[in-house]
């Protein structure tokens, strides 16, 4: 089996085997070039996204500690509302409050 292989090698004219291990180095080199390529735009879009990712994260935290102090504020602001402020503020005391009452309406359904 090797002796035929052997020969099948040596029937082959040298030029052709060289111009058929060029071809393989070239495309070889350029499939290489092009993983390369695409290894590294993978890299940095990983990357990128992490960053972006955690650069979110922080921008949260901030919102949710700017959230909790304004939060606070109101709460202290409740506990100190009363009528004395509300004047201080320029509120007036409103008029009696008076609530609707539903009654039963008298209707006729002609469409139907």
């Amino acid at each position: 089996m090797i002796n035929a292989l052997q020969n099948k090698i040596e029937s082959l004219p040298i030029g052709e085997v060289n111009k058929t291990l060029g071809m393989v180095t070239r495309y070889a080199w350029i499939g290489t070039g092009v993983l390369f390529v695409c290894y590294s735009y993978f890299v940095g879009a990983i990357t990128f996204s992490v960053i972006n990712q955690r650069a979110i994260e922080q921008t949260n935290k901030t919102l949710i500690s700017s959230m909790g102090d304004q939060e606070r504020v109101y709460l202290q602001t409740q506990q100190h509302l009363n009528e004395s402020y509300a004047a201080s503020i320029g509120l007036v005391k409103g008029n009696a409050v008076a609530f609707a009452v539903a009654k039963p309406a008298v209707a006729w359904n002609v469409g139907q």
